[in-house]
């Protein structure tokens, strides 16, 4: 086999020579207790507690015929009074000479080219300070175990991997590694053969020679490898069938996440980048240092089908089915099965999309953890194995417990999705299909929530497929004219779930989801606002939903914001009781609330969907005549020439008596701590009727600061207790419906 490094000339152990036999009598692993040659008892040696079996190391200098150094060793006399050497040998009497070993009264002090990283640095009783092998002075004051610079060099390069076909980064170290745990993530090793052992979490594999005494520790899988010194080529024996599924890409990805690509060129390049006359053994402070816990997120493993026991269809969306499942016989997880599609490249790509974008968002509590994918070995559906949310999803919980749910509960979820979509953001990630059916309660309790199905999720700066899925009343406008999703498009999204903690219902439930609504939603139509919601919390949704993306808050602004909002609240109780007042109000007169809702037609669909086709339509069915109602609202906003109402009132005032909504803000001070109510005044803005409903305007409010200033959103005088047949609520393509809107404008 052929090293892929400059050095096939290369001897790490100058000062030995290679063993013509097999060197049996030590381990590969410093706490096993019994020899696997021989199955006897090891022994420790006097000093580092190193395991050797002496009647193996017997039959080995047996078969020694010379007097060449193969190993690295201190032997001492232990009876002075040997029959043997009773003449020759004291207790001061030492050795490097394997040869003049003595069953009698040899003991074996150390091994000074074997080393255990875990145990042998803590013990600290010897001190040697020159080699005993060339006689250059080590240290001159040198305590614990060191080796020489120049008798024990250590090599590095690249070797291919025999799953990925990529260059994979490998260390030749000079001399015995017997650790039972990786230096790289310090878990466990699994043992293969009495030379070989691997870390099945990052995927690590150590090959150790035993004609030379050598470690090649290689950062990924092969199925062979070679010994730097010897050149003897050693087949590694691992079962592939939990970390292979056959598929290239899938297989370059779950080995990813157990190794992280940014440390491989330090690996490879260590020879070139270590201090040459310092101890070799600083490799293992080097990788303790460097490259130790550098991946820190999960990784993500391949599990057997067989393992997935109990498959009960709890949902089913756009992209696939969900199941609750039992793993392992005790693990009760959520299985999300990807319905395989006729483009097998676009289906793996769709795929590997959501579990990148988990694997990617993994370290925080408010993201959905996974546990790893299978597949189904007769339908050949890939499958995402994730843990099970038994409190279901955030519109569900609303639906049934919306009467109990006070504004300081609504403020709470609101921190932890925030804290989820921060995340996400600040991994440079786009969610693109943000609603309620993808806000998840791990448990019965509703006190955790954590943002699930990161299916549509992408790197903001790429672009995977130019289809759009989604729910479209939870789309930006701007997505339906550029068909590009935003950080920006994701708090449009945050918007709307921010509205539906108010009412409990779904946006736009009582309207077609169709060509119709996109174009009023790009006019600026907006769901009508209840009158309970504290004014910061109004304030706050309605920056969200501004028709300009670049006018929204930053996630970082939202969390910082509503994190202040539940400290502030949950200090002072008095604070939310009036938006908690006003909250039972509206649900006694029968006003929010899910439950007042009709049964949803069949046609009304909440998860996602293609929309491709459905956008098109918009594009090429719309007149050029037509103007964009918000803009006439934002110019009769900016010129001032049509208030037709400026109120003023202790509470509350204008009621619209169609819809039976009061649709002024709650001017109540959450960011002050102030328990009166402000008196306000709409000095910019106007209801505005219109036969397809009210319209949304973006109003210069300040959320950070104290204003009075409130201004009134046109709403819809259609009430909150009708569904419309035509309402679809499931994520799905939106690019044809995108396109029909965008001629329908030209």
């Amino acid at each position: 086999m052929e090293l892929i490094t400059n050095e096939n000339n290369f001897d790490p152990t100058p000062k030995l020579k290679s063993s013509p036999v097999p060197i049996l009598f030590l381990p590969f692993n410093n706490e096993k207790l019994k020899c696997n040659n021989c199955r006897n008892t090891y022994t420790a040696t006097k000093l580092y507690k190193q395991k050797y079996c002496k009647q193996c190391l017997s039959s080995y200098i047996e078969n020694i015929t010379n007097n060449n150094i193969y190993f690295d060793v201190n032997i001492l006399t232990n009876n002075a009074n040997c029959i043997k050497h009773k003449t020759t040998r004291n207790l001061n009497f030492f050795t490097k000479n394997i040869q003049e070993w003595c069953e009698n009264c040899s003991e074996i002090s150390y091994f000074k080219n074997y080393y255990d990283h875990i145990n042998t640095t803590t013990q600290y009783i010897f001190i040697e300070k020159d080699c005993k092998l060339c006689g250059k002075l080590i240290d001159k004051i040198s305590f614990g175990f060191k080796m020489c610079s120049d008798c024990y060099l250590i090599s590095s390069g690249w070797i291919k991997s025999t799953i990925t076909d990529i260059n994979i980064p490998i260390l030749y170290l000079p001399w015995w590694d017997t650790s039972n745990k990786s230096a790289f993530c310090n878990h466990n090793l699994k043992f293969i053969t009495d030379c070989q052992k691997w870390c099945p979490d990052c995927f690590i594999i150590y090959v150790g020679c035993r004609y030379c005494l050598t470690t090649n520790i290689i950062y990924g899988i092969i199925d062979k490898t070679q010994c730097i010194k010897c050149k003897r080529i050693s087949n590694i024996n691992i079962e592939f069938t939990n970390i292979s599924n056959g598929n290239h890409d899938i297989d370059e990805f779950l080995i990813s996440t157990r190794t992280n690509t940014d440390c491989h060129e330090m690996i490879a390049n260590y020879m070139n980048i270590m201090n040459k006359n310092s101890d070799p053994l600083n490799v293992y402070s080097f990788i303790e240092r460097e490259l130790k816990n550098v991946n820190s997120k999960r990784t993500m493993k391949w599990i057997q089908y067989s393992q997935i026991k109990n498959l009960e269809k709890i949902a089913e969306g756009g992209f696939g089915i969900i199941y609750k499942a039992i793993w392992l016989n005790k693990t009760t997880v959520a299985v999300k099965r990807f319905r395989k599609s006729q483009d097998t490249s676009k289906y793996i790509l769709n795929f590997l999309n959501e579990v990148k974008s988990l694997h990617r968002c993994y370290d925080t509590v408010f993201i959905v953890k996974y546990y790893g994918i299978t597949q189904d070995p007769v339908k050949k559906d890939y499958m995402l194995i994730m843990e099970y949310a038994s409190g279901g999803n955030l519109h569900s919980y609303l639906k049934k417990n919306f009467i109990n749910i006070k504004w300081i509960t609504k403020l709470a979820i609101l921190c932890q999705i925030s804290d989820g979509l921060k995340t996400i953001h600040n991994e440079n990630f786009i969610h693109r299909d943000f609603h309620s059916g993808n806000i998840l309660s791990l448990k019965n309790d509703y006190k955790k929530w954590v943002i699930g199905d990161l299916g549509l999720s992408q790197p903001a700066d790429n672009s995977l497929n130019n289809e759009i899925y989604g729910v479209i009343p939870y789309i930006a406008p701007e997505v339906f004219q550029s068909r590009v999703f935003s950080k920006e498009s994701d708090i449009y999204s945050f918007g709307m779930i921010m509205w539906e903690l108010t009412t409990g219902c779904k946006p736009f439930s009582k309207v077609s989801h169709n060509t119709e609504l996109i174009l009023q939603i790009i006019d600026g139509k907006r769901p009508e606002i209840t009158t309970d919601a504290p004014k910061g919390f109004t304030n706050l949704m309605k920056k969200c939903w501004y028709s300009d993306p670049s006018k929204r808050p930053s996630i970082t602004t939202i969390k910082s914001t509503v994190d202040d909002w539940y400290k502030k609240c949950k200090k002072d109780d008095d604070i939310l009781a009036i938006a908690d007042n006003k909250r039972l109000e509206l649900i006694k007169s029968k006003q929010i609330g899910p439950e007042f809702t009709e049964k949803q037609d069949p046609s009304a669909i909440y998860t996602s969907q293609p929309l491709s086709s459905l956008i098109s339509q918009v594009s090429s069915n719309n007149s050029s005549s037509k103007v964009s109602k918000q803009e006439e609202c934002k110019s009769d906003i900016d010129n001032n020439t049509q208030r037709q109402t400026i109120f003023k009132s202790s509470r509350f005032s204008s009621i619209n008596s169609s819809s039976k909504y009061i649709s002024n803000d709650l001017d109540f001070d959450i960011e002050t701590n102030t328990k009166r109510l402000t008196t306000f005044e709409s000095t910019r803005s106007s209801f505005i009727k219109s036969s397809s409903g009210y319209i949304s305007k973006d109003l210069d409010i300040d959320i950070e600061t104290n204003t009075q200033r409130l201004s009134t959103i046109n709403i819809s005088s259609m009430s909150h207790n009708i569904s419309h047949p035509s309402a679809i609520y499931t994520s799905r393509p939106l690019s044809a419906l995108i396109s029909h809107v965008r001629n329908n404008r030209n």
